[in-house]
């Protein structure tokens, strides 16, 4: 383990503000935050942010440095791993639709964020999806590119059509895209998103449960340019 000591000359109160500890990985994994241990040849303990505690193993270490000036665009984006962003979603083809979605998801250090979540969306009809969200954030800091891939299932929150006798079902959802986040506070962000989008939905037709040999079942499938912005907070 290759320990590099930089000397700091900040008061106390001033290094917790301004300075940081990093912790860089073999496997390119990054921790940033406070060293509360260290054990040469045995472990390295790290703070992060003042929330989570890493016990990191020496063999896993390639570097620590110590007392590090965090530049000034990346102190704005320290707030709780646990995020949640309101999105509004517009759907492109040749029926345009839009959603709403909220979602609550986990930051990780190496900044791969996880979440699940729902919403209402109208595509032929109104839907409740269901979804699993994973993106990564290509930078740190402020402000950063990411790509991100959804999935998930959207059930119908009408069941039936008066005087058509039509009978709804939902289906799987699946997505992929691009987007930009820019941390305007610490815990608040904007945040844009272009992408595809799929879902596929069931209609039954003539919809009766005495005569189902009258049924017509009629399988939609969409395919969407989607474009998103939201509200993240935590």
């Amino acid at each position: 383990m290759i320990v590099a000591v930089l000397a700091g000359f900040s008061a106390k109160n001033l290094y917790a503000q301004n300075c940081e500890d990093i912790i860089y990985l073999k496997n390119g994994s990054i921790y940033r935050g406070i060293l509360t241990e260290t054990l040469p040849g045995v472990h390295a303990t790290i703070r992060i942010s003042g929330r989570s505690t890493f016990v990191v193993p020496d063999s896993s270490i390639k570097l620590i440095l110590i007392n590090q000036l965090i530049p000034s665009q990346e102190r704005t984006n320290g707030g709780s791993p646990v995020e949640m962003a309101a999105d509004v979603n517009f759907y492109g083809g040749s029926t345009n639709s839009a959603g709403f979605t909220f979602v609550t998801s986990y930051l990780f250090p190496n900044r791969l964020s996880t979440g699940i979540g729902l919403g209402t969306e109208w595509f032929a009809h109104q839907q409740l999806p269901f979804l699993a969200d994973v993106r990564y954030y290509l930078l740190p800091g402020s402000w950063s590119p990411c790509i991100y891939v959804l999935g998930g299932y959207a059930v119908p929150l009408s069941n039936n059509e008066e005087g058509n006798y039509s009978n709804y079902s939902g289906g799987i959802l699946a997505g992929v895209g691009a987007g930009m986040r820019f941390n305007f506070t610490r815990s608040n962000a904007l945040v844009f998103n272009l992408g595809y989008r799929y879902q596929k939905t069931k209609t039954v037709s003539g919809y009766n449960p005495y005569y189902p040999e009258y049924e017509t079942i009629v399988y939609d499938k969409y395919n969407r340019l989607t474009f998103s912005f939201g509200f993240l907070f935590n």
